[in-house]
């Protein structure tokens, strides 16, 4: 017999290939593997009724099950990681014979994830009418990051809501704003109905796909967090997460 009981399920897209770094979810950190750091501080959040990764090679799949992750195989030539979280989560549902209600997409290239932070995801998502959320951190004027592309900024309504994303500063003048943080949440129609959306200009030009969703009419809530975010997405990003680690700056 299924279990009908409302499901939170966490995915954790982690490919081999990428254009900067290939393998980096194999990459060591202090005796362990990116994914294996990943899988561990999600499943430590206690949120998710399952945790999953997917991914496209058997090496990954091997060391994402070693910290505790259930796997999924999934084609290397999917465009991007909301398809990935979405062929896994169809094969897991067809294995389980039950449905997800909510989904938790956590980047597999993040190894020191908050667990408050999916906590929050968690909250927001199961809020009444919720179909997407996201995190952003509040940064003071003065940062320069603001002018780094890499750091994605996020403006929003007075209601919390995501009102557009961009590589560029915004808003324009000077003053304090939001930096995006790369996870997400979607109930299990939203993440269904977004496989289906094309690309829009404003994604092609800002290179973030979840200005697509923004373009077909999608809301995204914003949630809040204190906490520092270290995608490992070049060589050089590990070299500088191995010295914060031996310096003790990392929680």
């Amino acid at each position: 017999m299924s279990d009908s009981r409302p499901k939170l399920i966490g995915i954790i897209p982690a490919r081999w290939g990428s254009t900067r770094f290939p393998g980096k979810p194999l990459a060591e950190l202090a005796g362990k593997t990116v994914i294996e750091r990943v899988v561990e501080r999600t499943l430590t959040a206690g949120v998710c009724d399952a945790v999953l990764v997917a991914t496209d090679d058997d090496r990954i799949a091997q060391a994402a099950e070693r910290a505790g992750a259930d796997t999924r195989m999934t084609d290397p030539k999917l465009a991007n990681g909301t398809l990935r979280s979405h062929a896994a989560l169809v094969q897991w549902e067809s294995d389980q014979s039950s449905q997800a209600d909510w989904i938790l997409n956590i980047q597999g290239d993040e190894p020191f994830v908050h667990p408050e932070q999916l906590q929050k995801l968690a909250q927001l998502i199961r809020k009444p009418g919720a179909g997407i959320a996201t995190l952003a951190r509040p940064k003071e004027a003065e940062d320069p990051e603001r002018e780094n592309p890499n750091r994605v900024k996020v403006t929003c309504d007075l209601n919390g809501s995501a009102l557009y994303f961009s590589r560029s500063p915004i808003p324009s003048s000077p003053g304090p704003w939001l930096e995006h943080v790369g996870l997400y949440a979607f109930s299990r129609g939203a993440l269904e109905a977004l496989t289906l959306l094309h690309a829009t200009e404003l994604e092609k030009r800002e290179r973030l796909e979840q200005l697509r969703w923004l373009e077909h009419g999608w809301k995204i809530a914003v949630g809040r967090t204190r906490h520092l975010t270290h995608a490992v997405d070049t060589p050089q990003d590990l070299i500088q997460l191995r010295s914060l680690l031996e310096g003790g700056e990392l929680d």
